[in-house]
């Protein structure tokens, strides 16, 4: 399992230790002790910057299953990054988990075939006025 830093943390450590996988904190820079590392440029959906995202070559083993962990998708550059970021370590991307997933614009999503737990259906920020909807199956909801 993986997840970038810092806010995607917590969310995935909790499905991390729920699944009883392993998980893996992709980092916004090189750290000098993590030794040799690969690195991506990413346009991030949300501030439409290109931001860089780096992994350790000992974080992973080549073809290793991985499930990526996200906070929050607007347009999913983020998502997209560390799905490409996998690719470079060779590994087998078997899904993508968000916690909220931004529907206030009709801007298309950048990757496919993700699980969102939430939508965000309305923000005002005149008025203050959220609208959040649950997307868990009915069954998850009593």
């Amino acid at each position: 399992m993986v997840t970038i830093e810092t806010k995607g943390i917590a969310l995935a450590l909790l499905t991390a230790e729920a699944l009883g996988l392993p998980m893996v904190v992709i980092r916004s820079g090189n750290k000098v002790t993590e030794g040799s590392s690969v690195s991506i440029n990413y346009v991030s959906g949300s501030s439409r910057r290109i931001q860089t995202m780096s992994l350790s070559r000992r974080a992973l083993e080549p073809q290793q299953r991985v499930l990526v962990i996200d906070d929050f998708m607007k347009a999913g550059g983020t998502a997209l990054g560390m799905k490409n970021l996998m690719a470079e370590f060779e590994a087998d991307v078997v899904g993508i988990g968000v916690l909220v997933e931004a529907q206030v614009t009709a801007e298309p999503k950048l990757v496919d075939g993700y699980l969102s737990l939430l939508q965000l259906k309305e923000l005002d920020l005149n008025t203050g006025k959220t609208l959040v909807v649950s997307k868990l199956p009915s069954e998850f909801n009593k």
